[in-house]
């Protein structure tokens, strides 16, 4: 059954080749990979977007733009842009940059819209869950922010929660981002995830390093049965410790 998708996205990479990006093309884009994601979560088993049907049904009346991205609204990133209900963006110039970065951006906003069909609930139980369980985080964050002249930007305690809650949620959608491109054997996939998140502590290869470790089952289970259970900060204490675990057992 993959083959045949595979081989239209084949074919219409080929025709988007050296020539900007039109509102025709990021449509039909976007309801191929909503395909692409719905054939990678049945092989799999697995929750990547567990609102497909609905996001498809509301996608059917939405907005479709191929422009240059800029500005800083909705979810963002690089490359592409959804703004709540309906409207994806994808920068117009996508089809002339690196190999598989076209195809990242239309199944990265595609989740989004996924996400925000199921009420955004990773963000809101995620942003509870660092009010309730991350107090003295917080509170360190906030003199870090107002000793350094941020509290213009972020203004207090929920607001620092929010931004934390968002980056969680953009590393959870990198990482399924980057399932489906796997499952669909994506071209020089780890090029691209290496050059889009190998630099930083924060980035969304702390969940492939987990996965690496725990098993991919693992990783949805944070996403799903866990969710409000955990957040960036818990994320990074898990990794640091399989790596204190790791040297404990080179040392011996």
């Amino acid at each position: 059954m993959s083959t045949p998708l595979k081989s239209t996205r084949s074919s219409i990479s080929l025709s988007l080749m050296r020539r900007l990006l039109t509102p025709e093309d990021v449509r039909r884009l976007v309801f191929e990979s909503i395909e692409e994601i719905e054939e990678a979560q049945s092989r799999l088993n697995l929750p990547i977007c567990p609102n497909l049907q609905e996001t498809r049904r509301r996608l059917r009346d939405g907005v479709f733009m191929a422009e240059p991205i800029v500005g800083n609204e909705g979810y963002q990133m690089d490359y592409g842009l959804f703004q709540p209900p309906s409207t994806i963006i994808l920068d117009s110039r996508l089809p002339l940059l690196e190999e598989g970065l076209l195809h990242y951006s239309v199944v990265h906003e595609v989740i989004h819209a996924d996400d925000h069909t199921g009420g955004d609930r990773l963000y809101r139980e995620t942003k509870r869950h660092i009010l309730e369980e991350h107090e003295a985080e917080l509170e360190r964050g906030m003199r870090i922010i107002t000793e350094n002249g941020g509290r213009v930007y972020i203004r207090n305690r929920e607001k620092l929660a929010e931004l934390w809650a968002m980056q969680y949620v953009d590393l959870y959608v990198h990482y399924r981002t980057y399932i489906v491109l796997r499952e669909r054997g994506t071209p020089r996939l780890e090029h691209l995830w290496e050059r889009l998140h190998g630099e930083g502590p924060i980035t969304a290869r702390l969940l492939t390093y987990l996965e690496r470790r725990r098993g991919i089952r693992y990783i949805f289970k944070l996403l799903t049965e866990m969710v409000g259970q955990c957040c960036l900060i818990d994320l990074l204490r898990e990794c640091e410790d399989i790596k204190k675990m790791d040297m404990v057992r080179y040392t011996i």
